[in-house]
């Protein structure tokens, strides 16, 4: 959201047209914020969770495209290389929800294929909803200033030495969205819900 400003307030002005400026998101709207969704479906892409999937093991001989694999041949779908191919993503290092309006426009399996679809997808799903669409009901994130008052840009890096993809620390700042979203959110820690 720090980079992409335009974004933000695109799925700002999404949450506000839909529940109104004093009401923080829930499960059942995840269906009337599309805006949203996408949102999270190409933070997914450019930045999956897990770069090469999970591990399955190839229970039978089989030829994939040319190429034999032997039984009990461990393999990865490369997701991060998947998301970034630009036959299926136009501009696949710019980040842009609007490219899931194209209903052509594949959806990364970053959960997973068939039988061995991670489990947890569903409350991945929700909790991750949850999370981004509150907190972009509730606060603006932007660059932070350096003391002269010039933003600073992050450069948003990733840690590249695990199977799991690690975004590395950067400066920025975030506050609430106005004193309404303020009390919305004092609102909440007060009463503990």
């Amino acid at each position: 959201m720090i980079l992409n400003p335009d974004v933000q307030a695109k799925a700002q002005q999404e949450l506000d047209d839909v529940l109104g400026r004093a009401t923080l998101p829930s499960l059942s709207d995840m269906g009337r914020l599309p805006y949203i969704k996408n949102l999270i479906e190409e933070l997914w892409r450019l930045y999956p969770v897990f770069p090469l999937g999970i591990p399955h093991a190839c229970f039978q001989d089989d030829n994939y495209r040319g190429y034999d694999i032997e039984k009990g041949t461990t393999v990865f779908g490369n997701l991060w290389a998947m998301g970034r191919d630009s036959r299926q993503y136009m501009d696949p290092e710019v980040f842009n929800p609007d490219r899931y309006l194209d209903p052509d426009v594949p959806r990364l399996p970053i959960f997973g294929w068939g039988r061995r679809k991670c489990p947890g997808i569903h409350f991945a799903e929700a909790s991750t909803f949850i999370m981004i669409a509150s907190l972009l009901a509730t606060f603006t994130f932007s660059k932070k200033r350096d003391s002269n008052g010039q933003e600073i840009i992050p450069q948003i890096e990733v840690e590249r030495n695990s199977l799991v993809l690690e975004l590395m620390s950067f400066d920025f700042e975030f506050k609430p969205r106005s004193e309404e979203h303020r009390q919305l959110i004092v609102g909440i820690n007060a009463n503990g819900e």
